[in-house]
């Protein structure tokens, strides 16, 4: 049994609540995905200024014994002078014959009151030259 003053209440409700619900899950859609192609924008860059570094061969070892060593103040300024020029952040570490890379970017939600999220892409390059091994 109802009682008199009960009808319509849920009307009422679902018209005030949905809206929300809609504009919320609208958000967490277009921020979400924001999110996932900002973290995959920091990985491609990564990936990119790390190969930029592995071109900073010390150039008097290759044209004193053909042997491609990074020189390792290069290969950080080359990667370094990458990110600069796309206007990113990151740390850049020569290892050997690697380079490493991280970019870090902050993205603020547009839709959801959250606060900003900072993303990291890492990515690893190697100075490697010719066919290292036959395939079988």
């Amino acid at each position: 049994m109802r009682c008199r003053g009960e009808r319509g209440s849920i009307t009422l409700l679902f018209v005030l609540l949905m809206p929300a619900l809609i504009i919320g899950c609208g958000g967490l859609a277009y921020d979400g995905g924001g999110i996932v192609a900002t973290k995959r924008q920091a990985m491609n860059d990564a990936e990119q200024a790390a190969r930029a570094g592995v071109q900073g061969l010390a150039i008097e070892d290759v044209r004193n014994s053909g042997a491609q060593v990074l020189d390792p103040a290069r290969a950080e300024g080359a990667a370094q002078d990458y990110l600069d020029r796309i206007g990113r952040t990151g740390t850049v570490v020569v290892d050997g014959d690697a380079v490493r890379v991280t970019v870090t970017i902050t993205r603020s939600m547009s839709i959801l009151p959250l606060p900003a999220v900072t993303l990291r892409g890492a990515a690893q390059a190697r100075n490697v030259r010719g066919v290292i091994s036959a395939e079988t």
